[in-house]
């Protein structure tokens, strides 16, 4: 086999060998090889067989320290105690078989790396990328009963068939991995019997001996042997009670296979770093009475600006009628067409109500009316871009979000109800532009009122429910989603709000307008609308403290003044007690837990950026993982060339590694870090650079060098967000790591210290054809093509 596409390619194949022994295999190698031809994909498909195949070569390394001899599957080696524990590893991505591929990974670990001459120098190491290694996230392997490695003799056949004999790989109660001594051809339609002959003799089980019937999962030849994955064909309870007793006692010479357990853990771990920090609002949309409704929608902390932005003067979201039924109809059915996924929108103030104005580019385009839409819309408040994307949610993929990524158990009955209602997933990328953006470069002679014809319809009821995706539930109390006038007084001015959330100590805000207070600064409040439901409780001149003022200057978090006597906590939590069937609440009750697991298993099955993770080794920082979901995003498939995914020419960006260092550190004013770049992207890893847009200045050079770029055809314009980590959830992994630790823990205390060593969460977006837009270098069909 031509080994020059295998070291291309060897990234994609590192990340597929996990997922080899995934029943769907065929299906997740197809999704994740589309950008590939027809060859590299055939030749990537062997490469990963052959390393699949069972090995027979016994490792010896007498002449090193330490030298013991130890029995896997079957084969006596001498191994190092190191050697021993990185083979075990390698084991465990192929289900506890000893295979080509964990033979030819030891091998070459042992060489270790080419020595190579070093400068002597005194100097801190600067924050470096790494090669990116790529986790498979939200996808989880989930079985019904524990396997365990299990080595024993027996005999197979077929009905008219000569015997052959063979030794157990694994074994559980339904299912078993077994290995022939020799070459068997069978007939994959019939049953297969297997007679447990040496562990009948060791334990009164006639049943064993008298041959199990099991039907072939599947069948991997070897060079003079079979490797056969079977699952049971009766559903005999005696013989289930026989097995679970053999495994039982025999605890001590097997251990359970993790790999599994290992691979979940390590993804939900990266996962819950990650979710907290998502920028796009994921939007579920159902059908109810014969019409596209938004459902759910899943609330982060960085995506609460965002959500808040749809939020009208009364409480209600206008997203519902920013996405309507048309529109996401022609983005179902042009899925290449950007024209479709790009909206813009704007914010008009007009005695106290918030009017949302909004069109899609093919919109402008049809009606001639781009540049008079961008002209006046970049001089008007909250003028945003946005990028639609979605999906049709299918059975299958609802029947994954209704049971636990862990154990596999089903969701409650109402959680259920709620998932399986679900019928569109959308994933809605806003970016805040304004006055400074390329977009008020466009001229045109048209008045404002032309504009008027894309005011949206204001509604009422057509509100998601949140899903808050909380690192941790920290409130003392819970909160309920009670909308109601609110007075806030500062000083000599009286500000109006809408409350969005509530608890009888706390209240989460919604301005009509701006605001410059600062945290921990005292209000008073009034809740006019409440007062008649009071009687003598005055709910006027509350005393309150600000605990924060969002970045959109429009949301504030307030708590009840503790020392003083306070109303305002005696009314609600009398009204909230009393109409707890009637209010919303807002929390992680087991159902919004449950819930908010389905709606991240459907997001996570299709990313629309590129997430990557940054460590700290030491003294130094390595941004040395990315996550990627079964179905590549256009990001990940921009960045990747056949040698993999290297970022190297955007973190080395001096400006970059500037912010990178200052949050990796920790710094008070580092928390988070946005910005755009210019990426000249040709194939040479070593011709690759970066521009941030502050480096190249005003809108004429950027435009300037955006033609600059374009000209050499390997222009790519990407955001970058970079976050600081939270602290590692332990206790959401709590289930994975008990497991994982019984049996090996010194596996559980490596996961463990790799989620403590994430200090930087960073998010990648290709917004190309964006870009162009604003800069005036590409029309909608341009954009799209």
């Amino acid at each position: 086999m031509n080994s020059v596409p295998m070291e291309e390619h060897h990234d994609l194949i590192n990340q597929l060998i996990p997922l080899l022994q995934d029943s769907s295999f065929d299906n997740l190698l197809d999704q994740a090889t589309t950008h590939l031809s027809n060859s590299d994909r055939f030749l990537i498909r062997m490469e990963l067989r052959r390393l699949n195949q069972d090995c027979l070569r016994r490792i010896d390394l007498s002449g090193s320290e330490a030298v013991t001899e130890c029995a896997i599957a079957g084969l006596t080696h001498r191994l190092t105690e190191e050697a021993k524990q990185f083979l075990e590893q390698q084991l465990e991505l192929y289900e506890g078989r000893y295979t080509v591929g964990a033979y030819e990974a030891l091998m070459t670990y042992l060489k270790g790396e080419p020595e190579q001459e070093q400068e002597e120098s005194d100097q801190p190491r600067e924050p470096a990328p790494f090669r990116m290694d790529l986790l498979p996230m939200g996808h989880y392997i989930r079985r019904r009963e524990t396997r365990h490695t299990f080595s024993s003799a027996i005999t197979l056949w077929q009905p008219e068939g000569a015997p052959v004999s063979g030794r157990t790989q694994d074994l559980s109660i339904r299912g078993a991995r077994v290995k022939t001594e020799r070459k068997w051809h069978l007939n994959p339609d019939l049953p297969i019997f297997v007679s447990f002959t040496e562990l009948a003799s060791e334990f009164v089980a006639p049943e064993l001996k008298h041959g199990v019937s099991y039907r072939l999962v599947e069948a991997l030849p070897g060079d003079d042997h079979q490797s056969l994955r079977l699952v049971r064909n009766d559903s005999d309870s005696v013989l289930d009670q026989t097995l679970e007793r053999i495994l039982s006692v025999s605890r001590l010479r097997t251990r359970p296979e993790l790999n599994h357990l290992l691979r979940t853990a390590k993804s939900r771990g990266y996962e819950r770093q990650y979710l907290p920090q998502l920028s796009s609002v994921p939007l579920a949309m159902s059908i109810k009475q014969g019409k596209l409704r938004p459902s759910l929608v899943l609330q982060t902390k960085a995506n609460l600006a965002h959500l808040d932005y749809w939020m009208d003067e009364r409480g209600h979201s206008q997203i519902g009628s920013a996405l309507t039924e048309e529109r996401l109809a022609r983005v179902l059915k042009h899925p290449g067409d950007v024209a479709h996924q790009l909206l813009f929108s704007f914010v008009h103030l007009h005695e106290g109500h918030r009017l949302f104005f909004s069109a899609t580019l093919w919109e402008l385009n049809k009606l001639e009316m781009t540049a008079c839409f961008f002209k006046h819309g970049s001089q008007k408040q909250g003028f945003k871009r946005h990028r639609i994307r979605l999906h049709a949610i299918s059975e299958r993929d609802k029947e994954w979000a209704c049971h636990s990524p862990v154990n596999g158990r089903a969701a409650d009955s109402l959680v259920q109800q709620q998932l399986r209602a679900l019928s569109l997933l959308i994933n809605l990328e806003s970016s805040d532009l304004g006055q400074q953006s390329g977009f008020s470069g466009y001229e045109s002679g048209c008045h404002i009122n032309q504009l008027r014809r894309f005011g949206q319809k204001r509604v009422a009821d057509l509100d998601p429910s949140p899903l808050a995706c909380d690192h941790q539930e920290l409130r003392r109390e819970p909160r309920f989603s009670l909308h109601t006038k609110v007075v806030i007084s500062h000083g000599r001015r009286d500000l109006i709000a809408q409350s969005v959330d509530v608890s009888p100590r706390g209240l989460r805000l919604m301005l009509t307008e701006t605001t410059e207070l600062e945290s921990r600064q005292m209000v008073k409040v009034e809740f006019p609308e409440l007062q008649p439901m009071a009687g003598k409780l005055k709910l006027k001149g509350l005393p309150y403290e600000l605990v924060r003022c969002q970045q959109d200057k429009r949301t504030l978090h307030l708590k009840a003044a503790e020392d003083e006597p306070h109303a305002g906590v005696v009314f609600l939590s009398h009204l909230l007690s009393q109409n707890r069937s009637k209010i919303a609440q807002v929390g992680s009750k087991l159902q919004h837990r449950q819930l908010l697991e389905g709606m991240k298993n459907l997001i996570l099955k299709r990313l629309y950026s590129l997430p990557f993770f940054v460590h700290k080794r030491k003294t130094h920082l390595e941004a040395n993982l990315a996550g990627s979901s079964l179905l590549p995003s256009a990001t990940f498939q921009a960045l990747t060339d056949p040698q993999g995914l290297s970022l190297e020419a955007i973190l080395d960006n001096a400006v970059v590694k500037e912010h990178l260092a200052g949050i990796g550190k920790g710094q008070e004013q580092h928390k988070e870090w946005h910005t755009t770049l210019l990426l000249h992207w040709p194939p040479e890893r070593d011709l690759r650079k970066s521009w941030t847009l502050s480096e190249i200045g005003d809108s004429h050079n950027i435009h300037s060098k955006l033609m600059e770029l374009g000209a050499k055809k390997h222009l790519k314009v990407v955001s970058l967000k970079l976050s600081r980590a939270q602290k590692p959830d332990l206790d959401y992994l709590q289930g994975e790591l008990a497991a994982i630790s019984t049996h090996a823990l010194h596996r559980a205390k490596e996961l463990e210290e790799m989620l403590w060593q994430v200090v930087v969460v960073g998010e990648l977006k290709e917004i190309t054809p964006e870009t162009l837009l604003e800069y005036q270098l590409a029309t909608g069909e341009t954009a799209a093509s």
